[in-house]
């Protein structure tokens, strides 16, 4: 994926980000202030990116700095594991890249 080489397509305001159909993966700062960052409080210079993998539910948004990020992609689920089954009916375990969360197929 394109977030572990640091390769970026989109750039967000506080008030453009889509959590749903993007993966933000740098924070880009435009004022420097403390901001609350996947639950951390983090002092940023203004100017400087910290890379790291956003989550939605652990950050505060605001005006002063703008997420670094790629469109979700199209496959959110991918096989971990053959848990049953022949080669005519096999049943896989999926996790879902959005939640994290196994499921059956």
């Amino acid at each position: 994926m394109t977030y572990l080489t640091g390769e970026v397509t989109v750039i967000h305001t506080n008030t453009q980000v889509d959590f749903v159909n993007f993966v933000y993966s740098a924070v880009h700062c435009n004022v420097g202030d403390t901001f609350t960052i996947n639950g951390a409080s983090v002092i940023m210079v203004a100017g400087e990116t910290l890379e790291v993998v956003v989550d939605e539910n652990t950050t505060t948004l605001n005006a002063k700095y703008v997420l670094l990020g790629n469109p979700m992609p199209v496959q959110t689920e991918f096989p971990t594991g053959l848990m049953s089954g022949t080669s005519s009916n096999e049943v896989w375990q999926f996790v879902n890249i959005k939640n994290g969360n196994p499921t059956q197929q």
